[in-house]
């Protein structure tokens, strides 16, 4: 018997969430081969569309994991997010099997309902995707046991570098680029801090250009803010773009700022500095287990407009530190951040956490990709 991953989708559409989802799915087959399951809530399929699962794919989900742990298929359960590992709750007790919870962020960073606190108080294992996010979990919920952090990494073969692409815009040698969601309920990533900042960086470098790419609900309100503060020519939207596009526009931009103040890990910094951009964050979430202020960025307090519009124009406007940052930074990323430093660390908290007996089977199939 192998593990099971519980996860609610591995497509591409499915963001930050489903690279953690591919991360944990790859981890597990790398030591349990064939014998690990996957159950998604959503298919990959399905998931190229919408995300949205409908009350028979709920019910689905549910049976078939309860039938992974009644006739003894896995030995344990990993559910990538805590939105799929309530369904543990309706396992009969006498046919539970230990499982873990992966814990991301904003989901946990409040009261929880207490269907969703006794899941995870009841889990051998809670992991959180960094330091930042288990210090927070520990403070507001002390009584749902130990957390460990397991941060993330970069998939091994999910970004490329120097594709030839069409871009949907021109991009210039002095850009910046924020690569994140646009929703009216989450105005935490910084796109306003940096529309308010973006005045003062065209008066010390005039040919900035900042290059907003994603796509969501706050889009049209952030578009009209741009135009009010007089920056709208410098400022281009790209609404949502395919990976390949993606790491075309990391690959031409000069500088990353994602100066948010909810990142519980912030993949999108890793990204960046894959692509040896220097990094802007914040110091009000987990942007400094990844961004190393004055080595491989900056960070700022986000209502430090001042402070952030000087860290931008000292970047745009001196290509050697800008190059020697982000130089440090993909050294960083390939040092610390990859998809088999994820995998070691995950593993050795399943083997800590898990009972020997499921944790190290006698005999597996070889693993598969």
């Amino acid at each position: 018997m192998g593990p099971a991953l519980a996860a609610i989708t591995l497509g591409a559409q499915g963001g930050g969430v489903a690279v953690v989802s591919r991360l944990l799915w790859r981890a597990l087959r790398s030591r349990w081969g064939d014998a690990a399951t996957l159950v998604p809530l959503v298919s990959e399929d399905d998931a190229s569309l919408s995300l949205e699962s409908t009350t028979l794919d709920r019910m689905k989900f549910g049976t078939r994991l309860a039938l992974e742990q009644a006739i003894g298929r896995s030995s344990w359960i990993v559910y990538s997010h805590l939105a799929v590992a309530q369904v543990q709750r309706f396992v009969p007790p006498g046919l539970r099997r230990p499982y873990a919870v992966f814990i991301h962020g904003i989901e946990v960073w409040r009261p929880l309902p207490i269907a969703q606190h006794a899941v995870l108080a009841g889990a051998a294992l809670r992991l959180a995707n960094s330091e930042h996010t288990a210090a927070r979990v520990r403070a507001l919920h002390p009584s749902i046991g130990p957390i460990d952090a397991c941060p993330l990494a970069l998939p091994d073969d999910e970004h490329a570098h120097g594709l030839t692409t069409t871009l949907p815009v021109a991009v210039g040698p002095h850009a910046a680029i924020i690569v994140a969601r646009m929703d009216a309920g989450e105005r935490y990533k910084g796109h306003d801090a940096l529309l308010e900042a973006w005045p003062t960086v065209l008066r010390r470098v005039p040919a900035a250009q900042l290059i907003v790419v994603g796509d969501g609900d706050d889009a049209p309100r952030l578009r009209t803010k741009a135009r009010t503060l007089g920056v709208g020519d410098a400022v281009a939207f790209t609404g949502f773009v395919d990976a390949a596009v993606r790491d075309a526009l990391y690959d031409q931009a000069a500088v990353f700022a994602m100066p948010s103040r909810g990142e519980g890990f912030g993949l999108a910094y890793l990204e960046a500095m894959s692509h040896g951009l220097p990094c802007i964050g914040s110091t009000h979430d987990a942007a400094g287990e990844i961004v190393t202020n004055d080595v491989t960025g900056f960070l700022v307090d986000q209502m430090d407009t001042s402070a952030l519009a000087d860290r931008i124009s000292r970047l745009l406007g001196d290509a050697d530190l800008r190059g020697a940052m982000g130089a440090r930074g993909r050294t960083r990323v390939q040092r610390e951040f990859t998809e088999t430093a994820f995998a070691a660390r995950l593993l050795a908290l399943l083997d800590r956490a898990m009972p020997a007996s499921v944790s190290h089977p006698a005999s597996l199939a070889s693993p598969g990709a």
